[in-house]
């Protein structure tokens, strides 16, 4: 029989706000983020997921859990950015991501969500499509027993510093380097 206490803080861990961060150069980011997503589905939970940079709508993630009852999904992003930083094209990204960062924050203060997916997060900060500050303040202020995870390349300290579980993906070998292109049910 569990104790009274035991039953308390077992509640109180149920209730606990949890934030992931899934960063790194190795494949299988947003791979992870989307088992848990599938997970939170599984059991029940309403879900919202904002992709930052991404603009295809035909990836198989997107294929499959927009249109799962529970699940709010919308891209914020005009594809692969341009190489040079200095390009006119750059301020479309920035308008984009910026949208998404209104999305997310939202989401984040919205009672309607109890995981929240933040894909590609961390690539639209390194590259400066968005400031951090405004996220670091929605993600103090999200509600109790909310789940958040996001992902992406070049984590800022400050995410890592937040999150509660960082898990960093290493690259150790990729098709890519062998010539083999992007492949359905693999990268898309």
């Amino acid at each position: 029989m569990i104790s009274q206490r035991k039953t308390g803080r077992i509640h109180d861990l149920i209730k606990q706000k949890r934030i992931l961060l899934f960063t790194g150069n190795g494949k299988g980011k947003s791979t992870a983020a989307f088992g848990m997503l599938a997970r939170a589905l599984g059991h029940g939970m309403r879900s919202r997921v904002i992709q930052f940079v991404k603009s295809d709508e035909s990836v198989g993630e997107q294929k499959f859990f927009s249109h799962l009852n529970g699940v709010e999904w919308e891209q914020f992003g005009e594809g692969f950015l341009p190489r040079d930083p200095a390009s006119p094209s750059m301020e479309q990204h920035r308008i984009a991501a910026r949208k998404g960062l209104d999305a997310a924050i939202a989401a984040l203060h919205s009672p309607d969500y109890d995981f929240v997916l933040l894909d590609e997060l961390c690539f639209a900060l390194s590259q400066k499509l968005i400031p951090l500050d405004p996220l670091l303040d929605a993600l103090s202020a999200a509600g109790e027993g909310k789940i958040v995870v996001m992902t992406g390349r070049n984590a800022p300290a400050a995410l890592v510093a937040v999150a509660d579980t960082v898990t960093e993906m290493t690259m150790i070998k990729h098709g890519y380097e062998q010539g083999i292109p992007a492949m359905k049910g693999v990268e898309n």
